[in-house]
């Protein structure tokens, strides 16, 4: 109870800060220790009052310190999932390491300056950007990125606090990707998304991690990954493809047609010289035919006439006969093989030769 007694009687009427300096004066005049007042603790805010001394007095060494601990320290919380560096607002002081999740103790006042130790995704604004070609494209963008331990006191002293830090990722990933929309013409944005993706990821590393050919740090951010989600090409770019793409089908079903029509027409023409080719072959083998029994039917008729002729001869040397004697044994021939024989013969024919037999 005696220091219960002790501390309101300290603090009655000063800050909590003078408070807890005037207190830990108080405890050491008891011990006779030197004390020294912060510049921001005045004498005159020290209105202690040692009505309590003799009290004080019956207080324990061991205790004395505990309170004198407990004045000038104080506990924080890290989140398993945070880094923090210690700052103290009091002193203006930064420590010069992260610290992990946990309770931590340091001087009174201090706090931390707390950043994520996961991924951190930012999903950046729909936003319009101009490809090479100048058509506005609208695009959705979201990217996950991470602060290193070891990054975390120059990311404090250059933009002082995670949201402030953010803000300046977030705008340089929008460059990123304004950058890259321009390094592609706008059909790209149709078959190309894949390396459109790639190319903004590239940039975005670029702007993010910087680059240690030319010693730029960036922002002190580490991307991890990058998602174009959705492209919105401009209203009359889509109709003008779309019709485009209507032409190129008519177009196409124009050269089928064209084909088939071709190929009709080849397979009518191919039946055509078939047929003629067909017809060709047998008139070509008729007359053939009918030539070769002209020949025959021409040879036959010259051997019956030559064998005609070579009876006649021989009818006439072996019997003597003059030209009208082999006539009239032409006529005899001519009466005895047809039984029934008519002539018709104009004056002045002479039909009856059997005298010169």
């Amino acid at each position: 109870m005696a220091d219960a007694a002790v501390a309101p009687t300290i603090a009655a009427t000063m800050t909590p800060s003078a408070a807890v300096y005037c207190g830990a004066l108080s405890a050491s005049s008891f011990l006779s220790l030197p004390y020294h007042l912060p510049l921001h603790v005045s004498q005159n805010e020290c209105r202690c009052s040692f009505r309590n001394l003799s009290l004080a007095h019956h207080l324990s060494l061991p205790l004395l310190v505990s309170i004198r601990t407990h004045s000038t320290t104080a506990l924080n919380k890290l989140e398993s999932t945070e880094y923090g560096v210690e700052y103290t607002k009091w002193s203006k002081q930064l420590d010069d390491a992260a610290q992990m999740g946990g309770l931590h103790s340091g001087p009174p006042g201090f706090e931390f300056i707390k950043f994520p130790s996961t991924f951190i995704t930012e999903t950046l604004p729909q936003d319009i950007c101009l490809s090479q070609d100048g058509l506005r494209v609208a695009y959705d963008v979201t990217f996950q990125y991470q602060v290193l331990e070891e990054n975390l006191l120059p990311v404090i002293l250059k933009y002082r606090d995670f949201n402030k830090w953010t803000q300046v990722v977030s705008m340089a990933g929008a460059s990123a990707v304004q950058h890259s929309c321009s390094e592609f013409n706008i059909s790209n944005f149709q078959n190309q998304r894949g390396i459109i993706q790639t190319r903004m990821e590239e940039n975005l590393r670029w702007k993010l991690e910087g680059d240690e050919n030319t010693n730029d740090p960036g922002v002190y951010a580490l991307v991890v990954s990058l998602q174009l989600q959705n492209v919105d090409l401009p209203s009359q770019y889509s109709e003008a493809v779309a019709q485009k793409q209507a032409a190129a089908e008519d177009i196409a079903l124009s050269r089928n047609q064209r084909l088939q029509e071709i190929t009709k027409a080849t397979t009518l023409l191919l039946s055509a010289n078939q047929e003629a080719s067909k017809i060709n072959n047998t008139a070509y083998v008729n007359s053939e035919v009918i030539l070769t029994e002209a020949m025959l039917k021409a040879e036959e008729t010259l051997h019956a006439f030559q064998n005609e002729a070579d009876v006649l001869v021989s009818a006439k040397d072996s019997y003597n006969l003059t030209t009208d004697g082999v006539l009239a044994f032409m006529a005899n021939r001519l009466y005895a093989e047809v039984p029934k024989l008519k002539v018709s013969a104009g004056e002045p024919a002479r039909l009856s030769r059997k005298d010169e037999l």
